[in-house]
């Protein structure tokens, strides 16, 4: 994904193999990975890691490699079982963690399809599996004398980019899948099980609660 950032903008920061100071997961682009192929291996490596890494920095840096490792990895299969939605993208739980210390997603997106503005309760790492999407982030501003929130800058992410959110500072996003023919699927990896969130409207910056849903719960995913 390229771009530079400023340490003072908000949201989806991508993987850019460099530390910029706001980017918390920084690895070596170019150096040898094992894939991960198999859900249990990821959800494995998943609490190997944070059983292992107590500093919260290092252990999303850690997650970075584990999630581009499964980029590298994931099956056509595994990505096909699940159905895109008409009307919006659909969710579907892959794993939530016994100790609510992680949850995995994953995201389904015709062309087009996309979120609202909205922020998150924990740190996320989120990787594409398959397809394109876009990644705007967004600050507070006032245009007129009305508050409001503006786009500062977008990423175009392809099959193995992999970024971070990290609340409250690099957080505030939208996504969409902006390829015109290709369905896209992402990974998303919480610090917890997201129940709730807020979403955001430009004109205002007006924020309204919301829920999170699933369309499919893997068998075996919930504790």
């Amino acid at each position: 994904m390229p771009g530079t950032r400023p340490v003072d903008k908000l949201g989806f920061q991508p993987n850019l193999g460099r530390s910029t100071g706001a980017l918390l997961s920084v690895i070596e682009k170019g150096r040898p990975v094992e894939p991960i192929s198999q859900l249990p291996e990821l959800i494995q490596a998943f609490e190997d890691t944070i059983s292992s890494e107590q500093q919260e920095r290092r252990r999303i840096n850690s997650l970075v490699n584990v999630v581009e490792r499964y980029c590298t990895g994931v099956s056509d299969e595994f990505l096909n079982q699940f159905e895109t939605g008409s009307q919006k993208y659909t969710r579907h739980l892959l794993h939530a963690d016994a100790e609510d210390r992680f949850s995995l997603l994953a995201l389904v997106w015709k062309p087009g399809q996309g979120t609202p503005i909205h922020d998150h309760p924990s740190w996320g790492v989120l990787g594409v599996l398959r397809g394109r999407m876009r990644f705007t982030n967004y600050a507070p501003d006032e245009v007129d004398g009305q508050r409001c929130l503006i786009p500062v800058e977008t990423f175009i992410g392809t099959a193995g980019s992999v970024g971070t959110v990290y609340p409250p500072a690099m957080d505030l996003h939208r996504m969409d899948n902006c390829s015109e023919d290709e369905v896209a699927v992402t990974l998303h990896a919480y610090g917890l099980l997201v129940k709730e969130f807020h979403i955001y409207s430009p004109e205002t910056a007006e924020k309204r609660e919301a829920t999170s849903t699933f369309d499919t719960i893997l068998e075996g995913a919930m504790p």
